[in-house]
């Protein structure tokens, strides 16, 4: 997948330039270079590494390349140009950034529907949140980074048995923690708004 996502813009282009480049009937022949005499040198070699790109992805890669071709040819322009602004910032990122985006983007497509619509959820309840809500919730974060591993992991334990509570019994486990809380004690913004 990462090959594929990788190479879709460069053989987006070849796509765009020699359509009739990658329908040839055998796809490891040396196709006709008919019309690239009239590109740029340089863009003649980034189309001719695109073709070789195109000629290592599996036929599943080049389905998903083509399908990608097809909503790029129905953008509006103005998306189209965002697109490529987009593209460009992330070629400027530093090696280890586009991998964690590359990363980061895997992971999401390994989510199933119900698991990306709850996250969706959770980014509209973030963005939602007033700043200080938000800043406080930042500086807890940063607190819980900086416990040591064991007390994380006993943390993390507790969310997900509290998680698997019944309604009921995490109403009274509640009631019974603020019981407990003096009425001085400086409290803390909720995690779950």
């Amino acid at each position: 997948m990462r090959r594929a996502v990788s190479a879709f813009a460069g053989i987006l282009i070849t796509l765009w330039v020699a359509p009739g480049l990658i329908s040839a009937a055998d796809p490891q022949a040396e196709p006709p270079l008919q019309g690239w005499e009239a590109l740029p040198p340089q863009d003649q070699a980034r189309a001719r590494e695109n073709l070789e790109r195109w000629k290592q992805l599996t036929p599943e890669e080049r389905q998903r390349v083509r399908e990608n071709f097809e909503r790029w040819q129905q953008m509006p322009p103005e998306e189209r140009q965002r697109v490529r602004e987009n593209l460009e910032n992330f070629r400027k990122l530093p090696p280890d950034v586009r991998k964690q985006i590359r990363d980061n983007f895997q992971r999401w497509e390994r989510l199933s529907p119900e698991e990306r619509s709850r996250l969706r959820n959770r980014l509209e309840r973030w963005q939602r949140l007033p700043p200080e809500q938000k800043q406080a919730l930042r500086q807890r974060l940063e607190e819980f980074r900086k416990l040591p591993p064991e007390e994380r992991q006993q943390i993390r334990e507790n969310l997900r048995r509290w998680r698997e509570m019944r309604p009921e019994e995490r109403k009274r486990i509640h009631e019974e923690f603020r019981s407990r809380i003096p009425p001085s004690a400086p409290s803390h913004p909720p995690l779950h708004p």
